[in-house]
């Protein structure tokens, strides 16, 4: 990737700072380049006159004065965007201690309005996961974010002036049988308040540090076999039975508990249970972690613009434009091997049917097409096992995990016994009818390569017919299609098993 320009951005909030920097190339390409984070609890600074205390001035000043060093010596860093949230909101001497930060480390910060930061999450949201419509919620250190949107436009927003911190400090730090109970009436009685945020069976989107433990938490006990915490959703069940088992436990068990950063082992239990209350208040089946926040959306934020755009049009189609350009892949031989492979499917379709919609089909064939076999940029021996590996390891924007499994499975194929294989460790994600169609397209992706063997396109088109158990393709082709023909009888045998049908292929110069 070549680095035209560097964005560095540093995310002040309530509970931690955090400095991360993300490369840009000339086709708007991105690439996070590091990430640091220091956990500084400035909301705990706050004092009574709800001002910023020196010492928390102090603790603000030493880390911005660590990312300051590093920006400077790292090299093409055109753009360093300081905003500050909760923390500095409620802070009346806020625009003191800027100047001060101004002063001593030339860094300008701007502060975010609890809206604004909602935006940042929403925006975050529409462009990196596949959810249309949906509830967002961003817990942090001293507030909490919310927002509502439908066919992925923004409805309604809020922020609440309280956070995973602050909500610690008042339910949880003095002890108390009853906190739980007590902070759970409190936030149903916050939320009852805004008329929107109740009843809409919307999945809630979970954004912030807090949210991702409870995903990773529940991945850990759940012997969970895919990579990835981006888009990981979880059962409303689950999610109580978590909240419930985390208020239960001691903080010396918490801080052991796999999967439970230690510095927020106190603050876990206020934020599960504000997550918690919102999806059972919403009456929706699941909650899904977005790994990407308010940062992300900052930057999507200006990206966007560079680009002259509202939101990215199709989250999976970008991500598949970021994949063609980490892996090499061959757009032209794509797209033909994509052709192909709808001219068989078109012809065996009266045999699917049953088996999923014409539409689900449709789907994972295409995007199957458009990721088989990415991994021979790593072997071209072992393509099949790095393209099933890199695919169900990878976190891929726009697409769930489940349908992530889907195209893993389609796009690796290579025979009946290869595409068991991968399957076992994930049988709690996928049934043995998914299997099934799983294969059939997987065969079908297969022979359409090898129809395109050589890559020079030689055959033009395909005619395919099934009458019962026989099935006919004609290959019309222009040259030579030598080595086509020599891989698709080699390989038709994939297609004949998983229709339980035998197969001709007949190839016709199409110049006769």
């Amino acid at each position: 990737m070549d680095i035209s320009q560097k964005h560095a951005m540093i995310d002040i909030g309530s509970n931690s700072i955090r400095l991360v920097i993300v490369g840009i190339d000339r086709d708007f390409f991105s690439k996070e380049m590091m990430n640091f984070k220091a956990v500084a609890r400035l909301s705990n600074y706050i004092d009574e006159q709800e001002r910023l205390s020196e010492q928390g001035i102090s603790v603000l000043l030493s880390v911005l004065r660590r990312f300051q060093f590093i920006i400077e010596r790292e090299s093409d860093v055109q753009l360093v965007d300081a905003f500050a949230t909760a923390a500095m909101r409620k802070a009346k001497n806020r625009e003191t201690v800027f100047q001060q930060v101004r002063e001593e480390t030339g860094l300008s910060i701007r502060l975010l309005p609890g809206l604004q930061e909602a935006f940042y999450g929403y925006l975050a949201v529409i462009n990196s996961t596949y959810v249309e419509d949906g509830i967002t919620i961003d817990i942090g250190g001293g507030s909490t974010e919310v927002t509502m949107f439908r066919n992925r436009h923004l409805i309604h927003s809020h922020s609440f002036a309280f956070g995973a911190v602050t909500l610690y400090q008042s339910f949880y730090k003095n002890g108390g049988a009853d906190a739980g109970d007590r902070l759970e009436t409190y936030i149903k009685n916050k939320f009852s308040e805004v008329d929107w945020l109740s009843g809409n069976r919307l999945p809630i989107i979970g954004i912030g540090g807090t949210a991702r433990n409870l995903a990773r938490i529940d991945q850990i006990r759940e012997h969970y076999p895919m990579v990835g915490l981006h888009q990981y959703t979880m059962p409303r069940e689950r999610l109580n039975r978590l909240t419930n088992l985390l208020a239960e436990m001691s903080i010396e068990e918490r801080e052991t508990m796999d999967g439970l950063s230690k510095d927020r082992s106190d603050i876990i239990l206020p934020a599960a249970a504000v997550i918690n209350t919102l999806v059972k208040m919403n009456e929706g089946e699941s909650f899904m972690l977005s790994s990407e926040g308010l940062r992300e959306g900052v930057f999507y934020e200006w990206v966007l613009k560079q680009r002259r755009q509202a939101r990215i049009p199709y989250v999976l189609n970008e991500s598949l434009r970021q994949l063609r350009r980490d892996f090499n892949l061959d757009s032209d031989h794509t797209a033909y091997v994509k052709k192909l492979a709808f001219q068989i499917l078109m012809g065996i379709m009266d045999f699917m049917k049953g088996t999923a919609s014409e539409k689900r089909i449709a789907w994972v064939l295409s995007h199957s097409a458009d990721l088989a076999y990415l991994g021979e940029f790593i072997n071209n021996e072992s393509s099949s096992a790095q393209t099933f590996y890199l695919l169900t390891n990878m976190n891929i924007n726009g697409i769930s995990h489940h349908d992530r499994l889907a195209v893993a499975l389609v796009a690796s194929f290579k025979n009946r016994s290869r595409l068991t294989d991968y399957a076992k460790p994930f049988q709690k994600l996928v049934t043995k009818d998914e299997l099934k169609l799983y294969e059939v397209l997987g065969a079908v992706l297969r022979l359409a390569h090898d129809f395109d063997r050589t890559k020079l396109h030689v055959v033009d088109r395909l005619s395919v017919k099934m009458t019962k158990k026989k099935l006919r393709i004609i290959a019309y082709y222009h040259g030579d299609a030598y080595f086509e023909a020599q891989a698709a009888q080699r390989h038709k045998k994939h297609l004949e098993r998983a229709l339980k049908a035998s197969l001709a292929i007949n190839f016709v110069d199409g110049a006769e």
